[in-house]
């Protein structure tokens, strides 16, 4: 299931647009004729204090459907922006989650128990934390991710099944982008993570 945050971004970009959502916009006193304010993700963060990632998105990231329109070189430039914003919020949610997930999942490698904790700023409740956050139920976890992440994929593309392969391309570059900021190479919990996206993502599209 989506996030609080992320639940919350869907329903305000609702209100004011007629199709998908888009990064949570701040209220500028716009008319409704006006293009989108400046938007912002907020930023996510973990039980343990070591795991903090944040990032800001500039322009909404909804795909939009146009039925019975002519459209010019303007119109066409201004979807092809809107589905790149689009793929680029979901790969940017991709690259922070498992960034996040692999930062609690090392955390709760560490004993507990042992000395030398406060050195990785970790306390013994951090590590118990970060344990229950990588659980199968677990915010953190292979199900959960995965979920958050095939639910903003779907809300994003607006349920249009042919954005299929968009989506899995955006997914598919946030996960190479965490890759390489962890040194390249992905914790067993990341790669069960995606392979469980993928996996919601086809029974998605086979509904």
């Amino acid at each position: 299931m989506l996030e609080k945050e992320e639940i919350k971004l869907i329903q305000e970009i609702n209100a004011g647009q007629r199709y998908g959502v888009s990064g949570m916009t701040k209220s500028t006193g716009q008319s409704a004729s006006e293009k989108p304010a400046k938007v912002s993700q907020t930023e996510q963060s973990a039980k343990v204090d070591t795991i903090e990632v944040g990032a800001r998105q500039e322009a909404p990231v909804t795909y939009e459907k146009v039925a019975g329109k002519k459209l010019d070189t303007t119109d066409i430039a201004s979807l092809k922006a809107k589905s790149e914003a689009a793929t680029e919020n979901l790969r940017k949610l991709v690259e922070q989650l498992i960034l996040k997930q692999d930062k609690n999942y090392k955390a709760a490698l560490e004993d507990s128990s042992k000395d030398g904790l406060a050195e990785l700023g970790l306390t013994a409740e951090d590590v118990e934390a970060a344990k229950l956050a990588v659980s199968d139920d677990g915010e953190f976890g292979v199900n959960a991710v995965s979920d958050r992440l095939v639910d903003f994929a779907i809300a994003i593309s607006g349920g249009d099944k042919s954005k299929l392969s968009e989506l899995i391309s955006a997914i598919d570059e946030g996960f190479a982008a965490a890759k390489e900021a962890l040194g390249g190479t992905l914790p067993e919990i990341s790669q069960k993570t995606y392979d469980e996206t993928m996996r919601k993502l086809e029974d998605w599209a086979k509904e």
